[in-house]
């Protein structure tokens, strides 16, 4: 519109100026290679305007004319490249089906037809290689791309799948780590990177990357947490076995701090106490940890330090275990283990009286056994086959169960042996924690994502 008004106040002002000219007295002679010319000044003008605007076509049929070939030329590379764009995408819809053949034919047209193409097409046939089984030549294609400062990444990306495919760790982890100095606050790197550490059981380095990643809030606050206190128990297993047990209960204090209620830090904090004579130590932090979270694997500990009981006085064990039901009595565990340590003294009553309370609080199979093998000890036969019954089809146990594979373990540790998932051991029902079949096999689908806890079943 602001064009067209342009042209028209054009043709209005060379209008008003013949107008102008042709009421203006005089003639135009014009004397040139033997010819006379005389002439109106507005007719002048009008004859110049013409010979200017003949002219300015002149040239612009020249200029098309000559530019022929040109744009000829362009047009064939831009038909090129649209081909070479369409063989693309029909390339990586052929790799996301893991259509192999057809990923490699419109790898090869990709090529031809953007030969000057550096980066996409070598990512096209480095994934229609792979999908061969052809690893080297992907490696290869992938190897090519990091020369490119533009498509480095993408070449550092497919040789980290590759290097974790072929179990190679050491360089995985060197990868990884180049990909996260390109892109250092990537959720999803910064997760591999620590995942490969850990795998390879640097837990000093998977420390400072946890430490990037809560600041980049890659992992929710309890995963943060979680993993943290793994670390350090891991790290603290390591120098107990190595001899350094002050600086593994500096370790374990550490733990402590950052989450009381876990287990697994107050039975081998409480130990270490014990190793080192340090009774009241001992004491305090298996009663912090009943108070924040009741659990069998407390118990034994509490057991080797309670004192004897006395000829003068029989129910000192009992009253032992009682300081756990006053910590927690509102929880089945507090009264269970008083109950334990009444059938382990003899006292039929009192253990009655724990096995009842806590059957109303949360009746389990643990507990029907416990009732049951009191009932064998005081000849009870009846009663006690009635209990057995009841612990068949009660609600299982807890146990330590690994979230990934749903394997059951004695004791909680960092490192879920044989498979070496890292942090995955946790207190739960039988196969509660697991996964599904469907979620596993979505979880396989994320192309280059190493969960700290999946490590090995990302890639």
């Amino acid at each position: 519109m602001i064009r067209l008004i342009l042209v028209l106040v054009q043709v209005i002002a060379i209008a008003v100026a013949a107008l102008w000219i042709f009421n203006r007295p005089g003639t135009v002679d014009v004397h040139w290679l033997g010819y006379d010319i005389h002439a109106n000044p507005g007719v002048a003008f009008l004859g110049i305007v013409a010979i200017v605007f003949a002219l300015l076509a002149f040239y612009k049929i020249l200029g098309l004319i000559f530019s022929m070939p040109r744009r000829w030329s362009e047009r064939r590379v831009r038909l090129r490249k649209e081909r070479g764009y369409k063989s693309m995408t029909i390339g990586l819809s052929a790799v996301a089906a893991g259509d192999a053949k057809m990923a490699g034919y419109h790898a090869f047209r990709m090529r031809k037809a953007m030969p000057d193409e550096k980066g996409l097409p070598w990512l096209l046939e480095a994934q229609a290689a792979r999908l061969r089984g052809d690893e080297m030549a992907a490696q290869g294609y992938f190897e090519k791309l990091l020369k490119d400062k533009d498509t480095s990444f993408l070449g550092v990306r497919g040789l980290l799948q590759s290097a974790v495919d072929g179990a190679d760790l050491d360089r995985a982890l060197s990868l990884a780590q180049q990909a996260l100095s390109m892109h250092p606050d990537q959720p999803w790197i910064i997760r591999t990177v620590f995942g490969l550490e850990t795998q390879k059981r640097e837990w000093a380095d998977a420390l400072s990357t946890l430490k990037k990643g809560e600041r980049g809030k890659v992992w929710t606050a309890e995963e943060i947490r979680s993993n943290r206190v793994a670390l350090l128990l891991q790290q603290a297993d390591e120098l107990t076995r190595a001899g350094y047990v002050g600086e593994a209960t500096r370790k374990l204090k550490e733990a402590q701090h950052i989450d009381p209620s876990f287990v697994p830090t107050a039975v081998r904090l409480a130990k270490h106490y014990m190793d080192t004579q340090h009774r009241r130590q001992a004491i305090a932090v298996i009663e912090r940890a009943w108070r924040d979270n009741p659990h069998p694997a407390l118990v034994p500990i509490w057991e080797s330090l309670a004192p004897a009981n006395k000829p003068n006085d029989p129910t000192a064990h009992l009253r032992w275990f009682e300081r756990l039901v006053a910590l927690k009595p509102g929880d089945a565990e507090s009264q269970m283990a008083a109950a334990k340590a009444a059938i382990g003294d003899g006292m039929w009553g009192e253990a009655w009286q724990y096995l009842a309370a806590a059957e109303k609080i949360r009746p389990n199979a643990r507990l029907y056994r416990m009732w049951a093998q009191m009932e064998e000890k005081t000849s009870h036969g009846e009663s006690a086959k009635r209990y057995w019954e009841k612990a068949a089809n009660a609600a299982p146990d807890k146990v330590w169960t690994c979230t990934e594979t749903g394997r059951i373990y004695e004791a909680w540790s960092a490192i879920a042996e044989p498979h070496g998932s890292f942090n995955t051991i946790v207190w739960n029902y039988p196969h509660a924690g697991q996964a599904s079949p469907a979620a596993r096999i979505a979880s396989s689908a994320n192309d280059l994502v190493i969960e700290p806890k999946k490590i090995s079943a990302h890639f």
